[in-house]
């Protein structure tokens, strides 16, 4: 499923995806699409008239939330010991891998907007990278400050094992 190649001696360290929070607009809005139609169609008793529409519906309903569902599942963020791996799917055949050694990370920051990513604990993290005018953002990861720790001290244990000093 997360398909990518490894390099040379490099161990994936850690996976990471969106919170399970970020799902909760999506489950709302499936549950507004299933559960109206079936109450006014049941509550005035016209549900057997339009019952093959209604299951259709329930149908393509149920889809856009499997599609939802893996997509989120199949988004994720990879950690080795050499380097970062965004795997960021738009839709089921639309995919973009975005990669960066870590070593090259010049900073690292995390934010938290709203009264939602504050109260469950997730927001973006975002990496400057050296050679890219746009931050890598691991967006909508829980716990991100203690990411942003990991990242610095993953970035720290590589540049101390790859510095060589000339004397």
């Amino acid at each position: 499923m997360f398909k990518f190649d490894l390099l040379e001696n490099e161990q994936p360290v850690a996976l990471y995806r969106q919170a399970e929070a970020v799902l909760i607009k999506t489950a709302l809005l499936i549950f507004v699409f299933i559960y109206f139609p079936w109450f006014f169609l049941l509550k005035y008793e016209i549900a057997g008239t339009y019952l093959r529409l209604l299951l259709f519906w329930t149908i393509l309903v149920a889809f856009y939330a499997v599609n939802k569902y893996i997509l989120w599942l199949i988004n994720c963020y990879v950690v080795t010991n050499k380097r970062l791996v965004i795997l960021k799917y738009e839709s089921l055949f639309n995919k973009a891998v975005l990669e960066s050694p870590i070593d090259r990370i010049l900073n690292v920051s995390f934010t938290a907007h709203g009264a939602i990513p504050v109260l469950f604990g997730f927001g973006d993290v975002q990496i400057q990278v050296t050679g890219l005018t746009e931050p890598l953002v691991f967006k909508n990861v829980s716990k991100p400050a203690e990411l942003k720790d990991f990242l610095w001290k993953a970035h720290s244990n590589n540049s101390k094992s790859s510095k060589s000093y000339a004397i």
